[in-house]
């Protein structure tokens, strides 16, 4: 089906609503979690292997810029990734578990490569960053990999420099006693990627 440029024009005037809407961080002094350290925080947070978020995603290039909702369902080690919108390509279905990765455009036809990060280059080509995600959606930096973070009073990350991209964490949202990202700006060169997360279940 053909989205037409009325519905293109209100989901992106959604999409700029929200971004305008989550900005604030959550007081210090409302977070029960202020006193953790950011080692506390990290263990707690890289216990989270099981996890469905809702929200939207919106990619700037010198090429092109894009909006897309988004929905992501993960279960250990194993996702499927839906992003769908104004994308002039329909919805598109990621799946991902060690070692196959598939993705499934608007008409039903499957493509296969050995990283989501080719798959997604050679299907759609856009740089996006999935395998990292993993760690980034979460706040914490991918393990044993060089990394450089900033912190907020609460201990939280602020800013994270890894294998070439800054994540930029602009406000969190409280979830099961947990706080996670749901604003995430990450930048690359030429390429900033604007992740909204409107409702978190872990």
């Amino acid at each position: 089906m053909t989205m037409s440029n009325t519905t293109k024009h209100i989901i992106i005037i959604i999409l700029a609503g929200i971004l305008c809407g989550c900005t604030s961080q959550i007081p210090p002094q409302q977070n029960a979690n202020y006193r953790l350290s950011w080692k506390t925080r990290q263990r707690q947070l890289r216990k989270i292997t099981n996890w469905q978020l809702r929200g939207y995603m919106a990619m700037r290039s010198p090429q092109e810029n894009l909006t897309a909702f988004l929905n992501w369902k993960q279960q250990a080690k194993n996702y499927v990734i839906y992003l769908s919108g104004p994308l002039g390509i329909g919805t598109v279905h990621i799946y991902g578990k060690p070692g196959k990765f598939i993705l499934q455009n608007a008409k039903g036809k499957q493509f296969v490569a050995k990283t989501p990060e080719q798959l997604v280059k050679q299907q759609l080509g856009w740089k996006l960053p999935i395998s990292n995600l993993y760690y980034w959606i979460r706040g914490i930096p991918v393990p044993r990999v060089v990394a450089t973070g900033y912190f907020d009073d609460c201990h939280r990350l602020t800013e994270l420099n890894q294998q070439g991209w800054q994540i930029y964490y602009q406000n969190y949202t409280r979830v099961a006693n947990l706080d996670l990202p749901n604003t995430i700006i990450l930048r690359y060169p030429n390429l900033s990627v604007k992740i909204i997360v409107n409702r978190w279940v872990v």
